[in-house]
């Protein structure tokens, strides 16, 4: 690594222009990169063989709620040392499926019509993420844990009480309500002393060691990314998906409080799969628990309609790479062996794709208006091949999904749009007046 700009007196160290060739000439390099292989598509017969039609089903669904988030990252102090925070958006938008289908008969449509549709509720979170202390905290990763867990318990209430209601499993009687430990403190970091959080207990504990308070937000576990001098850059991805899957949660809750059958008549759409990865993926367990919970509640099947859609990624490029091959209204299930072979590198006979990480299993699905979309929905349990019954009400819902399309961009989902528009902070100008705004308002 070169040299940077520091005080602007002189140039940055420029890289070497013939370094590479002792790269091009190494053996060990050539051997290597020669013996490399790439995944493909795969023939055409195999993937004609392979597609399913869509088979019909009833229609119970009568509205969406899209779940989407947005985050950025602004710049406190430009001279060095550099200095940051984080500003992170989130919400549900809930969209009445008349409503749309009014809007679709009508010649033109005015902002009138759409105000209707942006039924939003925001969650905004602003987080140090670079050399800003938090107020009253001792140290920047003191402040990066109690910011978060002040948001969740103090500001947004129904987060927290949605991440109990997660953990401990409480839509279990009591005697079969889980608890939940934190292995290690966040402060003094002593190992062999786990902290135990258990329903209806406090969700505010103390280390026996040290005696610093541990918050029930810390089963995230995100402690573990953020660092003093790095900052916590490395957690904000991790934040924002779980926060809005902790909304989805809630809607499950709320829900089943207030009219369990209602369930089954909401499409809850995440932008995104539904998976918990990295720091935050054991809550993966727990949720493929609530799943099957819900998998026999609506008269024996299964009383969610719950759908992830991808907008980027490989499953994304694959499906792009095979769209021309594929029939409107069928599906391709994608099992173990599959995505091994013909999306990402690995062994079909090891351990089963997502294994830790989805409470879910993946298809490509093509509308009947020419639509692809890389969509996971909610099993059972984890499952290496699974059938298009595994998935939870598919028919149903790859329908609705199919009936959503939005023609401002490929393969795009109205509810999505609208929420990613309300939700989204852009580069241009967002970010820079986040940041003129941050300067301003920190000390």
């Amino acid at each position: 690594m070169g040299y940077g700009k520091i005080q602007g007196r002189k140039p940055f160290e420029r890289a070497s222009k013939i370094a590479h060739t002792e790269i091009l000439n190494n053996p060990d390099v050539q051997e290597f990169v020669s013996a490399c292989t790439l995944p493909s598509a795969p023939p055409g017969a195999l993937l004609a063989e392979l597609q399913q039609a869509l088979p019909t089903s009833e229609r119970r669904i009568q509205s969406v709620i899209a779940v989407d988030g947005g985050m950025t990252e602004a710049s406190v102090r430009k001279e060095f040392p550099s200095a940051s925070v984080a500003f992170l958006t989130f919400g549900p938008l809930m969209l009445d499926l008349k409503d749309l289908g009014e809007l679709d008969r009508q010649t033109f449509i005015g902002p009138e019509d759409m105000a209707v549709l942006k039924n939003l509720q925001r969650y905004s979170l602003v987080l140090p993420a670079k050399a800003v202390r938090a107020p009253g905290s001792p140290s920047f990763v003191a402040g990066v844990r109690k910011t978060i867990h002040s948001f969740m318990a103090d500001k947004h209430a129904d987060l927290v009480q949605a991440l109990q209601w997660l953990l401990f499993r409480e839509w279990l009687p009591d005697v079969d309500r889980e608890r939940w430990s934190i292995p290690v403190c966040p402060s003094c970091a002593t190992a062999g002393k786990s902290t135990e959080f258990r329903s209806g207990g406090p969700i505010v504990n103390q280390c026996s060691s040290c005696g610093a308070e541990i918050y029930i937000s810390d089963s995230l576990r995100l402690y573990e990314r953020v660092d003093e001098e790095q900052g916590a850059g490395g957690i904000m991805a991790y934040l924002l998906t779980t926060l809005e899957q902790l909304v989805i949660v809630h809607i499950i809750r709320s829900v089943l409080k207030l009219k369990p059958a209602a369930l089954r008549e909401v499409l809850l759409i995440r932008d995104g799969p539904l998976a918990f990865f990295g720091v935050v993926a054991p809550l993966r367990k727990p949720m493929l628990e609530l799943m099957a919970y819900l998998a026999d509640k609506d008269n024996g099947k299964p009383s969610i309609c719950l759908v992830g859609l991808e907008k980027s990624g490989s499953f994304v490029e694959h499906a792009a790479l095979i769209a021309e091959q594929l029939k409107p209204s069928h599906y391709v299930m994608l099992d173990n062996e599959y995505i091994y072979k013909y999306i990402q590198p690995g062994d079909p006979t090891g351990q089963a794709f997502g294994f830790n990480t989805y409470y879910g299993a993946k298809l490509l699905f093509k509308s009947s208006r020419g639509d692809v979309y890389v969509a996971t929905l909610p099993t059972r349990r984890h499952l290496p091949a699974p059938k298009l019954f595994d998935l939870f009400n598919a028919p149903e819902v790859l329908t609705v999904v199919g009936e959503l399309r939005c023609s401002m961009y490929d393969n795009a989902l109205l509810p999505v749009v609208l929420a990613n528009r309300l939700v989204s902070l852009a580069d241009v100008p967002s970010a820079e007046i986040l940041a003129r705004f941050a300067r301003k308002m920190v000390k």
